[in-house]
């Protein structure tokens, strides 16, 4: 590991405008310990899971190019509604703060925006290969997305335009934000930081293998990875040192795009492994706190955790999702 930087060191934040996020995350977060339910949500693949901000609604995406959003309701998943539009199958899904509009990443080459009031979704159409992730930023209207492509481009979201595209040197698996930065995961085992600013790659981070996911925490304290050797690596962001280190037995990374996440209240990391198992570690000692099994029969791809804390959803190759709690 490279010599400590703080990141934040003589930075304002380059937002004119920016979201209203919620106080940061106190609630004590429950260990999820059985399945309340276990159902088909979609035709085929399921690649990616998301709670909505006030926990009530989870977005399920996957292979047959749709989005599914499910009220979870009394330990069940009721879906609500399904947004359509995509011409590829859906790799990533997030709501922006608000929890009244979708971003998704697509095999299509693009990534869709909805409004969850019934209006017009908005397509941000100019990678040139498969958009791997989507995200919103802190800034309001504004979006990043990353690609097989080997770009990653900012948004407009009022006026669905890019205005910004950085050439990275691998396939980017992945795309977070900071108030600061943006950081992408690699095909080249690297984790890369970008001013916001600037296309300016203001530090590297390598890893063992190829890297298929990135989570940061609300506080933008700590970054999560996820990578094909089977290990989940926990970086702390003000000095980037790497905190915490995950292994297990029989935990193996099954997808290019597997992804793991934090807790919302940073005490557990969560990923699901290709046998269908899932394994909880906790992120002060790094030992792993609980496997639970018997629900998926195929890989894991995607896991989401509510911020209310009480609920888990996993999601699998094999069409499923579970959700889970400690009730």
């Amino acid at each position: 590991m490279e010599t400590p930087i703080n990141l934040f060191k003589g930075k304002e934040s380059p937002c004119d405008t920016e979201w209203h996020y919620p106080s940061s995350v106190c609630v004590i977060c429950c260990l999820p310990t059985r399945a309340l339910c276990n159902q088909e949500v979609h035709e085929s693949e399921v690649h990616a899971v998301k709670f909505s901000p006030n926990s009530k609604m989870v977005a399920t995406g996957g292979a047959d190019r749709v989005i599914k959003i499910w009220n979870v309701n009394y330990g069940m998943l009721k879906v609500q509604q399904t947004l359509e539009g995509s011409s590829g199958g859906i790799t990533s899904i997030e709501f922006d703060p608000s929890g009244n509009q979708i971003l998704a990443a697509s095999f299509d080459g693009a990534a869709h925006l909805w409004k969850l009031d019934g209006k017009a979704s908005e397509s941000l159409t100019g990678h040139k290969g498969k958009v791997t992730a989507a995200k919103f930023k802190m800034c309001l209207h504004r979006a990043v997305t990353c690609s097989l492509d080997r770009t990653i481009r900012e948004w407009d979201l009022q006026k669905a335009a890019c205005t910004r595209r950085i050439s990275v040197p691998s396939y980017c698996s992945d795309v977070v934000c900071s108030d600061y930065y943006m950081v992408s995961s690699h095909h080249d085992k690297k984790i890369r930081f970008w001013d916001s600013r600037s296309e300016n790659c203001i530090r590297e981070v390598t890893l063992e293998e190829k890297i298929t996911s990135l989570f940061m925490d609300q506080d933008q304290g700590q970054l999560l990875s996820c990578s094909r050797d089977d290990v989940l690596t926990l970086i702390d962001l003000r000095t980037c040192n790497v905190r915490q280190v995950f292994r297990a037995d029989g935990f193996k990374c099954g997808c290019d795009w597997t992804k793991a996440i934090l807790s919302p209240d940073g005490s557990y990391t969560i990923a699901g492994s290709a046998d269908g198992t899932i394994f909880v570690w906790n992120t002060r000692t790094g030992s792993l706190e609980r496997s639970l099994n018997g629900q998926h029969r195929t890989s894991v791809n995607a896991v989401t955790w509510s911020v209310s804390g009480d609920y888990v959803v996993t999601v699998d190759r094999g069409r499923k999702a579970v959700l889970w709690s400690d009730y």
